[in-house]
């Protein structure tokens, strides 16, 4: 069971860098007065104040390997599903300076299957030079969203993908809410077994920074409280990061 989750969990992290940088539409603002810092170890010290703790989910949930991984432009465009070149140039254009992503899962993968509940949340930030560059981004991957049925290619394994915009707080500059109904059918696996799944994907800016989370139900379960609760988290805290 524990790998038809880290099939679903690869699904969404494949897409990460792309909708990461981009899940909404809205206002575009002038860069931010502050002087911005662009070297690295700054930039992920910022990001690391931003990102999530073990103790901000609910229980029974551990980090997946790697890990938390940061990744400059070059790092993000390779496993870009539109090719390097093409990603790298618009990243570049976008200012972006630095992302930060993570996945944890349940540590009962079974019985969340057997029970339905919460089973995966990823998290993606990212920090650009400009809120401009920020909300370029996210106007970018609005297609993501708004026609998911054209976007299951960037999902490996994903057989079928529904998504519609869902009613949400709005939190930060900006935020998007939307929740995907989709099957997997994890590849290269002993088992075929299609795995149905319920996610809730919310991203918001908050300034020159954005956050983006996925929150995926198994077991016939749907995502609660828990995302709105991780999110306000993240916007509170790129708040405070990026003042």
């Amino acid at each position: 069971m524990r790998t038809w989750l880290i099939a679903v969990a690869l699904a969404f992290i494949a897409v990460t860098p792309v909708v990461g940088v981009g899940c909404g539409g809205g206002d575009e603002e002038g860069p931010s007065a502050t002087t911005v810092p662009t070297d690295r170890p700054t930039l992920e010290a910022m990001l690391g104040s931003v990102a999530l703790t073990l103790a901000d989910l609910p229980a029974g949930f551990v980090l997946e390997e790697p890990g938390e991984v940061f990744t400059d432009n070059e790092e993000a465009a390779e496993t870009d599903p539109e090719g390097k070149q093409a990603a790298l140039a618009r990243l570049d254009g976008w200012g972006r300076l630095l992302g930060y992503g993570a996945t944890y899962m349940t540590n009962d993968p079974m019985g969340t299957f057997i029970r339905g509940g919460t089973a995966l949340v990823t998290v993606s930030l990212n920090i650009f030079q400009t809120s401009e560059g920020a909300a370029a981004g996210i106007e970018w991957g609005r297609g993501v969203v708004d026609d998911p049925g054209q976007s299951v290619a960037l999902f490996p394994g994903v057989i079928s993908l529904e998504g519609e915009s869902m009613s949400f707080p709005s939190i930060g500059d900006e935020t998007l809410a939307a929740t995907f109904t989709g099957t997997l059918r994890p590849e290269d696996q002993e088992l075929e077994v299609d795995v149905d799944f319920v996610a809730h994907m919310v991203a918001i800016r908050r300034g020159r920074g954005t956050a983006h989370i996925i929150v995926a139900a198994i077991g016939g379960a749907t995502p609660g409280q828990e995302v709105e609760d991780i999110i306000r988290t993240l916007d509170e805290r790129l708040a405070q990061a990026l003042q």
